[in-house]
């Protein structure tokens, strides 16, 4: 199903007075496991050509990017997604992966994911074949979640945006990020299906400042502003 997603950029004073707010009448996100929410780490995947980082650049309205991504570091637990992106609306599809494969693709080998029996596999394997789709750049953050019921909504604030700085192996123990936002910025994402609930609507109509950025391409652009240019190439001077 497609929904409605809607992304704003919030200091960190907007974010605790709206979080409060919404904390009082709507319910915690089942995956929280902590005050503060939960960690999502993911492998943004991009071709040759850095299509999905340009596709976006441009405002093209639709299009699909292609991740791997884990909750609280649980290597357990992996998934690949694809993100679809159609005019105003998005809609993700996803399967589970094993470690070993997380591993097989970090280093170039999609040969794994031929042997699943799964469009969304099968497609991740064409592409890195035929584009050369590989390992882009780590995007980390905690994200704090709530929930309602109508119309599906569901609000999020995502904190601490950072990417991987010396590896794209986020399991590895020696893993290093960089923070993105100097102040301590906050993303709010609203997603929803048909209509957003009164209650939710009131709440944003002060005057947010929309966010046109993808964390995926707010990651990419610190990588290139500080030079860090991951697996065996130069980063300030040293090797990675």
């Amino acid at each position: 199903m497609l929904r409605n997603e809607i992304k704003y950029l919030l200091t960190y004073e907007d974010y605790v007075i709206l979080s409060r707010r919404m904390a009082a009448i709507l319910t915690l996100d089942k995956h929280t496991v902590s005050p503060d929410g939960y960690r999502i780490t993911s492998l943004y995947l991009d071709d040759k050509n850095d299509t999905s980082y340009y596709e976006k650049l441009s405002g093209d309205t639709n299009r699909k990017k292609y991740r791997i991504r884990a909750y609280n570091y649980n290597s357990s637990v992996i998934s690949l997604e694809c993100k679809e992106k159609k005019q105003s609306k998005i809609n993700k599809t996803s399967i589970r992966i094993d470690h070993n494969t997380f591993n097989k693709i970090l280093v170039n080998d999609f040969r794994p994911l031929s042997d699943i029996n799964n469009d969304l596999a099968r497609t991740v394997f064409a592409l890195n074949r035929e584009k050369q789709l590989k390992p882009s750049v780590v995007v980390d953050y905690v994200r704090e979640a709530y929930t309602h019921p109508l119309s599906n909504t569901r609000i999020t604030f995502d904190k601490e945006l950072a990417c991987g700085i010396n590896t794209n192996d986020f399991f590895d123990e020696d893993y290093k990020s960089g923070y993105i936002f100097p102040h301590n910025e906050v993303i709010l994402e609203v997603k929803f299906d048909e209509y957003l609930p009164t209650m939710i609507r009131q709440m944003l109509s002060i005057g947010y400042r929309p966010l046109a950025a993808s964390k995926y391409m707010l990651c990419r652009d610190y990588l290139k502003s500080h030079s860090i240019i991951i697996n065996n190439t130069q980063v300030g001077g040293q090797k990675v």
